[in-house]
């Protein structure tokens, strides 16, 4: 093990990289609610940065994908949005929804965008995550109708 300064813990060897967040194990588990710092039990790092007892974590990500405090994905999630995107290009819109667009926020990189419409499913242009929430829905301009 070594010790993090910035985050005030003890962090295995092998972990080469963590996201460092000061003092983010001062905090209570997003899933029970014990105290983290204090805690005997084992403790998970996140891709984001935050932590939560190893099992919460597995426990949470049997139906869950996105980190409980932040929102961003918590892991490789290229598989099942690539299976979204083969969904969404075997699916054909009704005509009165085909023209339009949605102005979404990126979970992952945190970017505003523009994409199609669509009820469930909003893919970031910019990384291409669909952890993606919808802030505005619109008509396409008809010279809009081919963006993303």
């Amino acid at each position: 093990f070594f010790h993090c300064m910035t985050c005030n813990c003890c962090l295995g060897m092998k972990l080469v990289n963590h996201k460092c967040l000061e003092k983010s194990l001062e905090t209570n588990c997003p899933i029970c609610c014990e105290f983290l710092f204090t805690s005997s039990e084992a403790v998970r790092a996140l891709p984001c940065g935050h932590y939560m007892h190893s099992a919460c974590f597995q426990a949470y990500t049997c139906s869950h994908y996105t980190c409980p405090i932040c929102g961003k994905s918590l892991g490789d999630m290229a598989v099942y949005f690539g299976m979204l995107d083969a969904l969404l290009a075997a699916e054909e819109l009704p005509e009165e929804y085909k023209n339009r667009c949605q102005d979404i926020l990126c979970n992952d990189c945190e970017r505003k965008g523009t994409t199609r419409f669509h009820w469930l499913y909003h893919k970031c242009g910019s990384c291409g995550s669909y952890n993606t929430r919808v802030i505005k829905s619109e008509t396409i301009p008809p010279d809009c109708s081919t963006s993303s």
